[in-house]
């Protein structure tokens, strides 16, 4: 199964394709569960030894991602030789993170898997990140991992993990920057915290508590990837049978905001002033 994985919830875009040799995207629809993430998915990253990723790319501009990213995932064809009619499954960073950047992988993932009629899986920005740390070692089973994303606005994303099977300690949440070590320290009970996420060493108190990486300071591709492969070979085995009786089909695929938008549709008679 070649699958292609997309994000852009932040302002690193990202592109990745991969083999998944043991996975079959058509199995049957009722082991296809669960369109989108579930908050009782663990993080287990597809074994390698059937998983090879074939290229990956990516790009820092947080505006552009709606120009960029289809510029990378033509680079990642290219660069494995694969037609696009190839790819059998997407993988999409649905947030939180930049609203307009989630909007872009979203519609972008949601566009290519209707026109080649594949399954999609959601993946949050947070469990992408904290796949990463746990993979890099940079926590372990039983340490407090907590993934950061700068949501402005003084405030943060963030989610927490006790490790790379388990689901989540603390659900994708929004807070104000000055609230998130009170919130994740009452969590932790004394275990060892570990944060992650660029936007940790602009947070004075969390400073100390940071380890930094590429695949660390925000969500990627390659893991959003990983993380989509292992749920497609889950749910064909049937082992997701405690998640939404619903396939992975891109219409219902649906963008994790966490926070309501800015932006809000006008009030039935509202004239703009002139």
């Amino acid at each position: 199964m070649k699958l292609l994985a997309l994000s852009t919830s932040t302002p690193r875009g990202s592109a990745a394709l991969f083999d998944a040799a043991d996975v079959d995207p058509h199995a049957e629809p009722t082991a296809l569960q669960g369109g989108a993430p579930s908050s009782n998915a663990g993080l287990a990253a597809a074994p390698a030894a059937h998983v090879r990723l074939l290229a990956a790319t990516t790009y820092a501009d947080l505006h552009g991602h709606a120009e960029r990213i289809f510029g990378a995932v033509d680079e990642v064809l290219a660069a494995a030789g694969v037609p696009a009619a190839a790819v059998q499954a997407l993988g999409c960073d649905v947030g939180p993170g930049s609203f307009t950047g989630v909007r872009v992988a979203v519609a972008a993932a949601k566009g290519v898997a209707l026109a080649l009629d594949v399954p999609v899986v959601g993946v949050t920005s947070l469990e992408a990140m904290a796949a990463a740390a746990f993979a890099a070692g940079a926590a372990s089973p039983g340490d407090l991992l907590v993934p950061l994303i700068d949501a402005k606005k003084g405030e943060v994303f963030l989610a927490a993990f006790d490790g790379p099977s388990a689901a989540p300690s603390i659900p994708p949440r929004h807070l104000p920057r000055d609230a998130a070590f009170d919130a994740v320290a009452e969590l932790a009970a004394g275990r060892r915290i570990v944060v992650v996420g660029a936007v940790a060493e602009e947070i004075e108190a969390l400073r100390p508590l940071a380890a930094r990486g590429d695949a660390l300071d925000f969500p990627d591709a390659v893991w959003i990837g990983r993380l989509a492969i292992d749920r497609l070979r889950a749910a064909a085995a049937g082992g997701e049978r405690d998640r939404a009786a619903a396939p992975h089909d891109a219409a219902l695929l649906e963008p994790l905001y966490v926070r309501a938008p800015d932006a809000k549709p006008a009030e039935l008679g509202y004239t703009p002033p002139r």
